[in-house]
């Protein structure tokens, strides 16, 4: 089920490839359920983080920016995705009319539909886009095999490699939809800043995977290659965040919503819409 936004005249749709379940005290190593009693509106029943694997499409123009492409047909323990096609088509969306996917990381969960499979090979998914993430993260999945799972990243790098172009902190990748460098959870890790008159929404990748970390500024989540890094970057986040009339989404935020930085009793928090 998709939702929509508008950020000043940018057009946000905002869909899910799948989910995954993960019990909060594996994601998060070293936490409690005791901890984890004051954050449960974050659990299922069971103490599990539910994480959708959420894509936006945002419409600037005549330009369509596919930001992220969940996990896909990638088998990778007990995730599943593969919806993505199928929530865009509802939503009267071809991959064909797709400009640019810009891929916050590669961690497979954001990737896996980048290219599938077609006549015995990977083929582009949207042919007519440019693909674009940072050189640091290109550089560091041609030297790192993916883990959980036998998805090959040089055959993906392969398939996209004619329409590739490597983007850096700052760049337009179409007018009001900005780079912003977000590295530790990966080290190219980049996320998206929106901007039309004075309105302003924040794609944060997994800077920031579960919204009860804005209250437990320490606890990282599983996948961070630099914990200390990714925890920097998330505080520093929070601080020009909080209190803002930003609108504020992550990949695994549940809900497939936008949400605000707020603080209150002490405590900061996200806020969903």
């Amino acid at each position: 089920m998709a939702n929509t936004f508008t950020v000043g005249d940018l057009e946000v749709l905002v869909v899910s490839d799948g989910s995954s379940k993960v019990p909060a005290t594996a994601y998060f190593a070293g936490t409690t359920r005791e901890q984890w009693a004051p954050h449960a509106r974050w659990l299922d029943h069971d103490g599990n983080v539910v994480m959708p694997f959420t894509c936006f499409l945002v419409r600037s123009g005549d330009r369509r920016i596919l930001i992220d492409t969940g996990l896909g047909p990638v088998k990778l323990w007990n995730f599943t995705g593969g919806d993505l096609l199928n929530e865009l088509a509802t939503a009267g969306v071809r991959p064909e009319e797709i400009d640019t996917v810009f891929i916050t990381h590669l961690h497979v969960d954001h990737c896996g539909n980048v290219a599938l499979p077609s006549g015995g090979a990977l083929q582009p998914t949207f042919p007519n886009a440019i693909y674009r993430w940072t050189l640091e993260e290109d550089a560091y999945w041609h030297s790192t095999k993916p883990l959980m799972t036998d998805f090959s990243m040089d055959a993906m790098f392969e398939a996209v490699a004619p329409r590739f172009q490597p983007v850096e902190d700052g760049a337009t990748l179409a007018s009001g939809i900005n780079v912003i460098s977000l590295p530790g959870h990966t080290p190219g890790q980049a996320g998206v800043v929106l901007s039309s008159g004075a309105e302003r929404a924040f794609i944060l990748g997994d800077a920031i995977s579960c919204p009860a970390q804005l209250e437990q500024s320490e606890w990282s989540g599983m996948g961070d290659v630099d914990p200390k890094l990714a925890r920097r970057t998330q505080e520093a986040l929070a601080q020009e965040l909080e209190g803002t009339d930003a609108l504020v989404a992550a990949t695994h935020f549940p809900g497939l919503t936008f949400g605000r930085v707020l603080r209150g009793e002490g405590r900061r928090y996200w806020q969903p819409l």
